[in-house]
């Protein structure tokens, strides 16, 4: 039993040495954050929110505040509409498995009737364009909107089958 337990000690300690190119050992390497993840930088901070409901003229305002996690793994975000916070919060990564930036939302109003976990989300920054979709990438429930750099401000609109607004954030701080 004892030989049994070093064998497996010697092939957990020869699992966590990772071989350098010259083939010595060496400890193992801190992961790093996904270079995709940058593409966010130009989200952080806090931004106020204005939207419209095009079909009705109903208007809405708000707060998104978004801010890195240590480490620069994640980044967080909160939204209050119309002083009402929502009790949730938002981590926004990478997930190497679908090669793409994704978040999940975990609120105080559930996962919803089309998550059984929390809200999922597929984010991509191309350019000054930001897209994102709800529950899978393509999907038909979406925003789509225009990053402007020199102004500070997102310019878009979430639309879904059915419905939608248009929403502008300005960057405050």
């Amino acid at each position: 039993m004892a030989e049994q337990d070093d064998i497996q000690q010697d092939d957990i300690q020869q699992d966590d040495i990772q071989r350098d190119d010259t083939g010595t050992s060496a400890p193992p390497q801190a992961p790093r954050p996904h270079p995709r993840l940058r593409d966010l930088d130009v989200l952080e901070g806090t931004w106020r929110l204005e939207g419209r409901d095009p079909t009705t003229g109903e208007t809405f305002t708000g707060i998104v505040a978004r801010e890195w996690l240590p480490g620069g793994f994640f980044m967080t975000q909160r939204t209050e509409t119309d002083g009402h916070p929502q009790a949730g919060l938002e981590y926004i990564g990478y997930d190497s498995t679908a090669g793409s930036l994704r978040s999940m939302l975990f609120s105080d109003e559930g996962p919803g009737p089309f998550c059984p976990f929390a809200l999922e989300y597929f984010w991509d920054i191309t350019g000054d364009q930001l897209t994102i979709w709800h529950g899978y990438r393509d999907s038909p429930a979406r925003f789509v909107g225009t990053i402007d750099h020199a102004a500070r401000t997102v310019t878009g609109r979430w639309e879904w089958p059915g419905g939608g607004y248009d929403a502008t954030t300005v960057r405050i701080d």
